[in-house]
């Protein structure tokens, strides 16, 4: 830090610190004086300022030295450092491994075998499906049966009323006939009686006078008599058998039906035996099958938990690894920082040294010319006014020039080290000539201060990218922040307490709210829901959900979800319904880190219950398909500062090699570079290495003979990396506001998820490419509730 400011002050301008340059006041002029037995007057307050320029020559020696001495200090610890490696190489008898490989090979093994479980997984899926479904065939057709076995015996109730009433009919058939058979006794027995008195009626009377006179008067009945007889005992007969026949059959018909429907209650109570024991026999079935369903459940599930901790144990392996590698990469990325500082260092100490040694050099001379001098007063009074005037002049400008500037000194020199100026002539041409070599001498000394602060300025590391002798570059770029910063002393209960206030009642207070949650950060609000639920047993944003709406809504979402929940529900919604948003697609997914894609599918899920990577499979087709799944995978290395150039060479050429037309998901190879390169080693590709190959543009070679599905996301990804993320989402902001009408969740997604990140470099990359502030900006686009909390976040 001290180096920097000393530098600083080195280099400062003349302009704000002092007047324009003059004559050094130690300079001797020998051309104007040549000749002449002109001495110095030294008082004692320039004795004063050569003490305290010698007290400042000693500290400036000292930090020197002290810097000198760190420089060596750290040479030595990287020298202790290369022996100690060297000797633990040689302990462990081991070339240098490559420890991506081995991690590179475990993940593949690892993968393979968590396709194994899947595969088996499946297989038992497909296995308790199969018996399920025979389950559900058993439970139907045991129904099937239960309801046929009801109807049956439905049947034999209403059979067996019909053989009662019909058991009931015969009786009372039965019990009539006997009646019949009584009265028909009953009828012959008066018959017989009546006949027996007709015969009684018709017996002759003994009357022999008259017996031949009667017997021709009367007619004879007795024929008439037997003929009624006769036809009476005949229709009596016949009677008696009609009815004897009718009854018979009415006898013969129930018994048949009666043996028919005691045939029928026999058969089934066979068939419903028979149906018993089938349902039994199915019963018995579908409880063993009960148990083996258990049994494979029980299976499945301690399958399940072994393989869940076998893969919990294969990630923390996988985390530790990573770990390791991460912090390998920042002791890398640490030491070629320490390297380029100490480079650096070097250059400015270097740059130092040079100038003290000139000014110390200017100072020595100056000090002995002054020391060896004697003090000798005039004797014209003329000449000893104008000394003491001289003198008196000197001495001001020496009192004056106390707090020169490096700049000055530097000035001193050069003037120096110039050649003395000649005694003047009279003619014109010696004027010119002068004027002329003036102007020369004052060029070639402002050159040089100019070289001088060039030297001192390229000393400090303002490059994006410095290479080190071993082909390792540093990529990277220094941040401000965001705009919304943890507050301090941090309330959550108050803050809770003033949220519940501000949405009680008739109305809500907006600006209340919108003060709160634009000055906390996403953690802090999390703590502020968590404690609100705990005291009001309500989830504060269902709560605010349902005070608000339109824009504003949207932005207090946008405040409280995570980012890869805002980025899961928009996949979502632009994969839901007929079509897809492909642009959506592109933007998220082009411009993520592996770590967010793991975080947006494992939201995705957690919210949908949806494969994120199938639901694109299903929702995409061709080359654009294979590009996303590609990186959904999620291989691309995190920005770790540092670029192997050598690398991104080999891979610019080898897409050169390719071709642009040939650029498709089908090469591994353009996959690989794509898919699996940071975004700082693509910086350093399309950058650095690419314009050695050709100086055509490589977006309009993009749009002209790419496959027209990969156009819009290689042409997302080529620009992501190629920028900054300021002056990208600078660039994306610009764009939702241009033309008519504003695209309000754009703006406001990126306004919320980099307002702790980098918000305040958008917007310094915003007003530095556009040359407007975006806050007017957003203030001219925007307008009510939505417009005041935006403009807060932005502030």
């Amino acid at each position: 830090m001290f180096f920097r400011r000393s530098r600083s002050r080195l280099v400062m301008s003349r302009d704000e610190n002092m007047a324009p340059p003059r004559p050094s006041a130690y300079r001797k002029s020998l051309g104007r004086d040549k000749g002449k037995d002109s001495l110095y007057l030294v008082s004692s307050e320039a004795r004063q300022m050569k003490e305290q320029e010698k007290d400042q020559m000693k500290k400036l020696n000292n930090r020197l030295v002290n810097y000198v001495d760190k420089v060596h200090d750290l040479e030595m610890m990287n020298r202790f450092l290369t022996a100690e490696n060297e000797k633990l190489k040689k302990l462990n008898k081991t070339e240098d491994v490559d420890v991506s490989a081995i991690y590179d090979d475990e993940l593949k093994r690892l993968r393979e075998k968590v396709e194994e479980l899947q595969t088996k997984n499946a297989e038992l899926e497909i296995e308790k499906d199969n018996l399920q479904y025979e389950l559900e065939d058993v439970v139907v057709k045991l129904d099937t049966v239960k309801e046929e076995n009801k109807d049956l015996e439905k049947e034999v109730k209403s059979l067996s009323k019909d053989v009662d009433d019909a058991t009931i009919e015969r009786v009372s058939l039965e019990a009539k006939i006997e009646n019949l058979q009584e009265a028909l006794q009953l009828e012959k027995q008066v018959h017989e009686a009546e006949m027996e008195n007709l015969r009684r009626q018709v017996a002759p009377v003994e009357a022999p006078v008259l017996q031949a006179e009667q017997s021709s008067i009367l007619p004879d009945l007795n024929d008439a008599i037997q003929k009624v007889r006769k036809q009476y005992e005949a229709f009596n007969a016949k009677s008696i058998e009609d009815l004897d026949n009718f009854y018979k059959e009415k006898v013969e018909s129930l018994t048949k039906q009666l043996k028919a429907a005691n045939d029928d209650i026999r058969d089934l109570r066979s068939d419903n035996s028979e149906k018993r024991k089938v349902i039994h026999q199915l019963e018995m079935e579908l409880e063993a099958l009960r148990q083996k369903n258990d049994g494979l459940e029980r299976n499945q599930d301690g399958l399940e938990d072994r393989h869940a901790r076998e893969i919990a144990e294969y990630q923390e392996q996988v985390e530790k690894m990573r770990s390791d590698l991460d912090g390998a990469k920042q002791d890398i990325g640490k030491y070629l920082k320490d390297y380029q500082d100490l480079n650096s260092l070097k250059l400015s100490l270097e740059q130092e040294i040079a100038i003290y040694n000139k000014i110390l050099m200017g100072e020595e001379h100056r000090i002995a010319v002054i020391d060896t001098k004697t003090l000798v007063l005039a004797n014209d009074s003329k000449r000893s006014s104008r000394s003491s005037s001289k003198s008196s002049s000197r001495a001001s400008s020496r009192s004056s020039s106390s707090a020169r500037s490096t700049s000055d000194i530097v000035e001193e020199m050069l003037e120096k080290d110039s050649p003395p100026k000649e005694p003047s002539t009279s003619t014109p041409k010696a004027e010119s000539e002068k004027s002329s070599s003036d102007n020369e001498e004052q060029t070639v000394k402002t050159n040089n201060i100019d070289e001088v602060k060039e030297a001192l300025e390229l000393a400090s590391p303002r490059e994006e990218s410095v290479e080190t002798p071993e082909g390792v570059i540093s990529v990277s770029w220094k941040v401000k922040g965001g705009t919304v910063r943890p507050i301090k002393p941090f309330h959550p209960l108050g803050d809770a307490e003033l949220l519940h206030k501000a949405m009680k009642g008739i109305g809500t207070d907006e600006e209340a709210i919108s003060e709160i949650l634009t000055k906390r950060t996403k953690a802090q609000r999390l703590v502020i829901a968590k404690h609100y639920e705990e005291k009001y047993k309500k989830e504060l944003l269902k709560e605010l959900e349902s005070e608000l709406s339109g824009n504003f809504l949207s932005v207090v979402q946008h405040l409280m979800w995570r980012k890869s929940v805002l980025d899961a529900r928009a996949l979502r919604k632009a994969i839901k319904g007929f079509g897809t948003d492909e642009a959506v697609l592109i933007e998220i997914l082009c411009t993520q880190s592996s770590k967010d894609i793991e975080d947006i599918k494992r939201d995705y899920y957690e919210v949908f219950e949806r494969d994120l990577t199938k639901d694109i499979e299903s929702e995409t087709s061709g080359v654009f398909k294979k590009f996303l799944v590609a990186i959904m995978k999620a291989n691309r290395p995190a920005d770790s500062g540092t670029v192997v150039s050598n690398l991104a060479d080999e891979d610019a050429k080898a897409l050169f090699e390719m071709g642009v037309k040939q650029w498709s998901p089908s090469n591994d190879r353009f996959l690989e570079i794509f898919t699996q390169r940071s975004y700082q080693h693509l910086w350093y590709l399309f950058k650095q290495s690419w314009p050695k190959l050709t100086t055509v543009d490589l977006i309009e070679t993009v749009e002209k003979e790419c496959p027209k599905d990969l156009v819009r996301g290689l042409k997302t990804l080529i620009r992501f990396s190629t920028c900054i993320p300021p002056l990208y989402y600078a660039i994306q902001i610009n764009e939702t506001m241009a033309g008519k009408g504003t695209e309000e969740k754009q703006l406001t997604y990126i306004v919320t998820t980099r307002s702790e990140i980098d918000l305040i470099d958008v917007k310094e990359e915003y007003e530095r490419v556009f040359g407007v502030k975006v806050e007017k900006r957003v203030e001219d686009e925007t307008s009510g509730k939505y417009k005041k909390i935006l403009l807060d976040l932005l502030n």
